[in-house]
């Protein structure tokens, strides 16, 4: 490597220039970061980054619980190698940076206990990724709005990495989440909580949530249908029985409720293709997916707002009767 003592005067004049035009920017960028921490009036707050969100709307608040906000200069590595006090985790939170487009801030007043706050996140996150079926990513939370952090002090942020998936795809047209799905999730919210103590319930949360993080398209559509198939309990007749009792939960009686009884059928069939290596091809994969998952996303918005996650009976009486 060449020292600085064998550069010769033209290399080592464009290098002063290179340095002297970053400090520019870097303290430009320190400035604005200030101007939120002032803005944010000292509030103290645990900040969940969002990759790949696109918003209708402005900030919305979840008033005494969380804003949900943009972020419009996400931290760089040098900005977060003097931030973060564990830097060990400086290139991993760095490289999901230049696709963080907003932030959901949880106040500390909504929940004194550290790991509710992380919870309490998780639950406004997952509700809105159901109802939306936005394929957003959340890599990392931080102790500090991450607008702020070229402006904290030296070694006092403290950031957590949650979903380190690079990879992770999008599938479909982009989402642009509208107002009314972020009004759903406040509406709902105390509901979906509720809901997610039961397993089979939280199991379909985490398929949706996660499911366009697996390794393979495969690996997604047999994610998707773990948690279609645990709502409902059942171990026999799968095709038959998820098929009409989904259809009969969705639908009216009629021509609608026997079309997506027949849709559904389908679908199983191609899951067993898809799922046990039969010759497809991406494309058919993907669609697949995306048909699946709205359904999966309808039936968990519907057992939300009805506040309950049926039974195998209650799911057959309201088919037969």
């Amino acid at each position: 490597m060449m020292t600085d003592e064998r550069r010769g005067p033209d290399e080592m004049e464009s290098l002063i220039k290179a340095t002297e035009g970053l400090l520019p920017h870097f303290q430009r960028r320190k400035e604005k970061a200030q101007e939120r921490l002032a803005a944010l009036a000292g509030t103290p707050e645990l900040c969940f980054a969002l990759s790949g969100l696109e918003l209708h709307c402005g900030p919305y608040e979840f008033p005494g619980v969380a804003t949900l906000r943009e972020v419009l200069q996400p931290p760089g590595e040098i900005e977060l190698a003097g931030a973060l006090k564990n830097k060990g985790l400086m290139s991993a939170v760095a490289r999901h940076m230049p696709a963080v487009t907003h932030e959901l801030a949880v106040l500390h007043s909504a929940l004194n206990d550290p790991q509710g706050r992380l919870n309490l996140g998780w639950w406004i996150i997952s509700a809105l990724r159901c109802r939306s079926l936005a394929d957003l990513l959340v890599p990392a939370v931080a102790s500090v709005s991450w607008d702020a952090i070229p402006a904290v002090e030296r070694d006092s942020c403290e950031v957590q990495l949650l979903e380190d998936v690079p990879a992770a795809r999008r599938l479909g047209e982009v989402v642009v989440v509208s107002r009314d799905a972020l009004d759903w999730v406040h509406k709902h919210l105390l509901a979906w909580i509720e809901i997610l103590e039961r397993p089979a319930f939280r199991l379909a949360v985490d398929s949706v949530t996660t499911h366009h993080q697996q390794a393979n398209l495969r690996m997604s559509a047999a994610a998707l249908w773990a948690g279609f198939e645990g709502l409902f309990g059942i171990s026999s007749e799968l095709r038959f029985r998820l098929a009409a009792l989904s259809a009969s939960f969705l639908e009216e009686r009629g021509p609608a409720r026997l079309a997506l009884y027949r849709r559904i059928k389908s679908l199983y069939d191609y899951r067993s293709k898809a799922v046990h290596g039969a010759a497809t091809t991406d494309a058919l994969l993907e669609a697949h997916i995306i048909e699946v998952r709205g359904l999966l996303s309808r039936l968990m918005c519907r057992m939300t707002e009805a506040g309950t996650l049926p039974s195998v009976d209650d799911f057959e009486e309201r088919l037969f009767n």
